[in-house]
């Protein structure tokens, strides 16, 4: 009887630790992390066959099947050219040119998807606005300093986003648009790992995507 007395005061000491410990509010946090990374990911899906990365080049490409957009075709072309310059520069160990050809291409392929889609901009920034608003709605007065610091990062993407736009750089605006997307999608990563640069790991895996 002395025994499983003992025992049982050792778990609820145990289970009172965790609920003090930081890390306990830390696994919490990623636990809401995932929930509003499915929001985003939900509210990128809903628009047209998905207003990603991933999704604008799908579309791009379909698109290009069946019409002749010269100027499109250009920058799509002038993308993988400049794909394979990044590679064999990377080859040849030179990983700093690597990456400026890398983010090059990137922008070659979004001048592809603004000339076939014109409103690729807006329709994403609207993507992105709606996936905050439902993400604080869900998160109503919880405790999560992580997310809403990510989420503060993202909404200054937005205001530069729209900066670019008024100023007629829709390329600038829709990478801007696209990297507060990415960065959405990837919330548990961010928040799980402690992610210092999250427009560079966004970036990063939009410029590595197959097109």
């Amino acid at each position: 009887m002395h025994k499983r007395l003992t025992i049982a005061v050792a778990v609820m000491m145990i289970a009172g630790a965790c609920n003090n410990d930081p890390a306990g509010v830390a696994t919490n946090e990623v636990f809401l992390a995932q929930q509003a990374q499915n929001i985003a990911v939900d509210v990128s899906a809903r628009a047209d066959a998905g207003t990603s990365y991933q999704g604008w080049i799908r579309r791009v490409i379909e698109a290009l099947r069946t019409t002749d957009d010269p100027e499109a075709r250009a920058c799509l072309a002038e993308a993988r050219d400049l794909r394979e310059q990044a590679r064999t520069a990377f080859e040849n160990g030179d990983r700093e040119t690597a990456r400026a050809l890398l983010r090059e291409s990137f922008l070659e392929v979004l001048c592809a998807v603004v000339e076939v889609f014109p409103n690729a901009p807006e329709r994403t920034a609207a993507a992105v606005d709606q996936a905050i608003e439902r993400i604080e709605n869900f998160l109503g007065d919880r405790e999560a300093p992580r997310i809403r610091a990510i989420l503060a990062h993202v909404e200054e993407l937005r205001n530069q986003a729209d900066a670019a736009l008024a100023s007629g750089d829709k390329v600038t605006a829709l990478a801007l648009n696209l990297r507060s997307i990415q960065i959405l999608h990837r919330l548990v990563e961010h928040v799980r790992d402690h992610h210092e640069d999250h427009d560079g790991v966004a970036d990063g895996e939009m410029q590595g995507a197959d097109y």
